[in-house]
C-alpha cells in the first residue's frame, strides 16, 4: 500500500529519497560526494520536480540535517541544473546558507552569477549584502574594483558600510581601494572608507599614513566637517605611528566647530603621549 502510494505521487518519492540521503550524509555513512550522485541522476530524471524538491529541503530540512550540509552537497555536484537554487539561496535566512550559496556563485565566475551578486550588494538584509560583497572581493579578479564602484556610488550609508568592510577582507589591494577613495573627494564614501579604515589601522604600512593625513586636509578644504571628524579618528588610532604629522590635526585646534576641535584635541594627546 505505501509503496503504491510513493508511486503515484512521484514529487513525495523525490523528497523521501533525498531526506533520506541526506540523512545519511549527517550520520555519516553516505559521503557528499556519493550524494552527488543521487542528485544528478535525479534531476537528469525529473529536473524540475528535483529542483523544487531540493529547494523546499533547505528550507524546511529534514530533522537533524543542517541546510548548509543540503547546499554544499547540491554545490559538489557541479550541475547547472541547480544554478536557481544557488541564486535562491543566497537570500536564504540562515547567513551560512547565504554565504555558501553568494561563494558559489562567485566560483562559476560567469556573467550572469556576477549580476546577482552585485544586484544584493543592494539587499535589505545585512547578511546577504555581506556575503555578496566578500564573494565578489575574494572570489573574482575584478571584485575589489566591482565593490570599490558600488561603494562610491551608493547613497545609503549602511550599504556603503558594507562594501567598505568586505574590502577589508582583499589584502593590501583592498586596503588600496579605501586609501582611494579616502583620497576621491566625495564626503559620504570617504566617510565610509574612514570608517573602516580606523578599525584597521594597524594593518596600514608607514607609506600608507601619509595618504589619510592628504585626505584630511581635502576635508578641511572643503569644510566638511563630519569628514574631517572621521579621519581625525583615524589619526588617534594610528596613535604614535602619526607622529611627525600632528601638525596636520593641530590645524583643527581652533577650527570654528566643536566636534571638531575636541576630536582634534583628542588625536594630538594619543599622538603626541
Amino acid at each position: 500500500m505505501a509503496s503504491e502510494r510513493t508511486d503515484s505521487n512521484p514529487m513525495s518519492s523525490t523528497r523521501e529519497k533525498l531526506a533520506h540521503m541526506f540523512s545519511k550524509v549527517m550520520a555519516g555513512t553516505v559521503t557528499r560526494e556519493e550524494g552527488t550522485m543521487l542528485l544528478n541522476h535525479l534531476v537528469k530524471e525529473d529536473h524540475a520536480g528535483t529542483v523544487k524538491e531540493l529547494a523546499y529541503l533547505i528550507d524546511y530540512p529534514p530533522p537533524g540535517v543542517f541546510p548548509k550540509t543540503i547546499l554544499h552537497t547540491i554545490a559538489l555536484s557541479r550541475n547547472k541544473a541547480f544554478y536557481n537554487i544557488m541564486v535562491g539561496s543566497l537570500e536564504h535566512k540562515n547567513e551560512e546558507v547565504s554565504i555558501l550559496a553568494a561563494q558559489e556563485l562567485a566560483r562559476l565566475k560567469t556573467s550572469d552569477a556576477k549580476v546577482v551578486l552585485v544586484e544584493h550588494l543592494n539587499s535589505e538584509v545585512y547578511h546577504v549584502r555581506k556575503a555578496s560583497a566578500i564573494a565578489l572581493v575574494d572570489g573574482l579578479t575584478d571584485g575589489i574594483d566591482i565593490v570599490r564602484r558600488h561603494l562610491m556610488g551608493q547613497a545609503e550609508p549602511f550599504y556603503r558600510s558594507t562594501s567598505a568592510l568586505a574590502l577589508l577582507t582583499g589584502g593590501r589591494k583592498g586596503i588600496d581601494a579605501l586609501l582611494a577613495i579616502l583620497n576621491s573627494g566625495e564626503p559620504g564614501p570617504v566617510s565610509t572608507a574612514a570608517e573602516a579604515v580606523m578599525g584597521a589601522s594597524s594593518r596600514l604600512d608607514a607609506g600608507d599614513i601619509p595618504k589619510v593625513f592628504e585626505a584630511l586636509m581635502l576635508a578641511g578644504d572643503r569644510k566638511d566637517s563630519r569628514t574631517i571628524i572621521e579621519l581625525l579618528k583615524v589619526a588617534t588610532a594610528l596613535g604614535g605611528r602619526a607622529r611627525g604629522f600632528d601638525g596636520y590635526v593641530q590645524a583643527f585646534v581652533d577650527y570654528p566647530f566643536d566636534a571638531v576641535r575636541n576630536e582634534a584635541a583628542d588625536a594630538l594627546r594619543v599622538i603626541r603621549a
